[in-house]
């Protein structure tokens, strides 16, 4: 009887697709001394309110990007150097300026006029608001009396000097700037547009944020134990109708759990405790 249950036990963990999160021992419960590596310092969120923003790190270049920085993270210090962006063009000035946006913020492109530059003038005046470009240029300061002081990056643009179109947007039916005002069904119609939105950029980023300092928090400060339970088990018969998937073999199916209990009772079992 014994070995027919932990033979049904050892069945039913290797089912669990678990995924245990290294965590490290307080000093004071540690019987091996305290660890050399020291606990990570959890950083304070960013819940500011300004467009786009919500505290992006500087990506930095590398082979799976094509940008070399980020519009939102452009600065005085960055002035005399050669940056490469990407990003949505928010609007055009009077066919002198582009307004690049990423997920970190806006960068405004200076378009050349001189006559050599004729083909990226253009390039950049005939582009639809939303059009993916790529944009490569040197960062320098707005001259006297231009600078917007309601702009992060209001200190600074970027002299065009490449660019090259990745897509070309239709002409939409609506404003960007307006578009989290539209009702409901006409945002989950435009999914895609409404996710490149400042205000959802900014809740993602700040939801992702806050479940990583919540694990952080009681996985490596107090030993919990990160596990991801199934998400197709066996048929459990319960109060409530389930959902059945069927599989590939006539005659076998899975179901969605109804409950996380079997799994939590197994990992309990097996001493994962917290």
């Amino acid at each position: 009887m014994l070995v027919r249950s932990r033979h049904a036990l050892l069945r039913a963990c290797t089912a669990l697709r678990a995924r245990a999160v290294w965590y490290q021992s307080s000093p004071s419960t540690s019987r091996k001394g305290p660890l050399l590596l020291g606990a990570p310092q959890l950083r304070p969120l960013s819940c500011t309110h300004t467009p786009c923003r919500a505290a992006a790190a500087h990506t930095g270049a590398s082979s799976l990007s094509l940008r070399s920085h980020t519009c939102g993270e452009l600065r005085a210090h960055h002035v005399g150097g050669s940056v490469t962006l990407c990003g949505w063009v928010q609007y055009l000035r009077q066919d002198l300026f582009v307004i690049l946006r990423d997920f970190s913020g806006l960068a405004q492109v200076l378009i050349p006029q001189e006559e050599s530059a004729s083909h990226l003038r253009v390039g950049l005046c005939d582009l639809t608001t939303e059009s993916v470009v790529k944009v490569t240029g040197t960062v320098r300061r707005r001259p006297a009396g231009q600078e917007n002081t309601g702009m992060p990056t209001g200190e600074i643009e970027v002299l065009a000097e490449s660019v090259e179109v990745l897509n070309v947007c239709r002409a939409l039916p609506f404003e960007m700037k307006d578009f989290v005002k539209k009702s409901e069904s006409l945002r989950m119609k435009y999914r895609y547009l409404d996710l490149r939105s400042s205000e959802m950029q900014r809740n993602l980023r700040l939801r992702s944020q806050l479940v990583m300092r919540m694990r952080e928090f009681l996985c490596n400060q107090h030993g919990f134990v990160d596990v991801e339970t199934p998400t197709l088990f066996k048929r459990t018969p319960g109060g409530a109708k389930e959902f059945v998937v069927p599989s590939r073999e006539p005659g076998r199916f899975y179901s969605l759990p109804q409950s996380p209990q079997q799994f939590k009772q197994l990992l309990m079992v097996a001493g994962v405790d917290r």
